[in-house]
């Protein structure tokens, strides 16, 4: 899965720099973030209040877009060397925001929405590798920095209604069944361990089965998958800055996993059972297991 390359490290985060100006979205504005071989296009400041984020990878190759907002005083230069060193960063970041991804030449499916504060500065990194043996992106020039100033002196729409997915050591809790339209979702670590949600959308006729199966036997499940949109990830007990808004398509299934591990030898989470499965009613696949408006109990199956 498209989606398990970002794994472990998804709590380092980052922002960049060029001419994208924010427009009015349905919660505040929207700014589309460029990517390219190797580099970020994005704005060099913004304004502070709600705001939408959407990756678009110009570049030759996969790219994401990494978000974290970094704590009074640090840069992201330190960020990165102790990275490179092999230390932990959460003591230079505030939290992390979100995650999202997109291929060679497309938009991400997704857009991952915060209010980014007045006075502060974000972080933009892609800590995506092209082969096991290159360098990381990041050290290649792939991150920048915005800095946020006063909010716009205008009203705004409020955000869409949100839809909390939680995670436990080691399951999700969250709506099987959803209705078509746009959705923000919110990620809620009730765990000891560091978790992460990611969501990507099944091709048409592929079943969660199918994935698994292909999986244990060592297959590649790309072709298996429409879409990844991105993921959320925060230390056990947290909840990151940001949300991850899809648009779900009528009838469509949405597979959420965890990818992280305890630790280098550790199993990923998804193998200990946090996976799952969300439905859009309406259209050809619905199902009607499960009415939307009632929370599933806890688990991931």
């Amino acid at each position: 899965m498209k989606v398990a390359t970002t794994i472990v490290f998804a709590a380092l985060i980052a922002v960049g720099c060029s001419k994208s100006e924010p427009r009015a979205n349905h919660g505040g504005s929207e700014v589309e973030i460029g990517g390219a071989d190797y580099a970020f296009q994005v704005p060099a400041s913004l304004p502070a209040g709600r705001t939408a984020f959407r990756f678009n990878n110009k570049g030759k190759v996969r790219h994401e877009l990494n978000i974290a907002l970094l704590k009074p005083g640090v840069q992201v230069e330190r960020v990165l060397e102790t990275r490179r060193a092999g230390k932990p960063v959460q003591a230079l970041i505030e939290g992390p925001v979100g995650v999202l991804f997109a291929d060679a030449g497309e938009r991400s499916s997704g857009t991952i929405s915060t209010d980014l504060v007045a006075g502060r500065e974000y972080a933009v990194i892609c800590i995506f590798r092209d082969s096991a043996g290159a360098k990381a992106h990041f050290d290649m020039g792939m991150y920048s920095v915005i800095q946020v100033g006063t909010a716009l002196a205008k009203t705004v729409p409020a955000p869409p209604p949100t839809d909390t997915i939680i995670g436990t050591d080691y399951a999700f809790q969250y709506r099987r069944t959803l209705a078509p339209g746009r959705h923000s979702f919110v990620f809620r670590n009730d765990g000891k361990m560091t978790h992460q949600v990611t969501i990507a959308q099944l091709a048409e006729g592929v079943t969660l089965e199918k994935v698994l199966a292909v999986e244990k036997a060592g297959g590649n499940v790309d072709s298996l998958f429409d879409g990844d949109f991105g993921l959320l990830q925060v230390r056990g007990g947290g909840t990151p800055l940001g949300a991850l808004d899809v648009d779900m398509k009528p009838g469509r299934v949405y597979v959420i996993a965890c990818f992280v591990k305890d630790d280098p030898k550790s199993p990923e989470h998804v193998a200990l059972g946090m996976y799952g499965e969300i439905r859009v009613s309406g259209g050809r696949q619905q199902s009607g297991r499960r009415s939307p408006d009632k929370p599933p109990p806890a688990g991931s199956g």
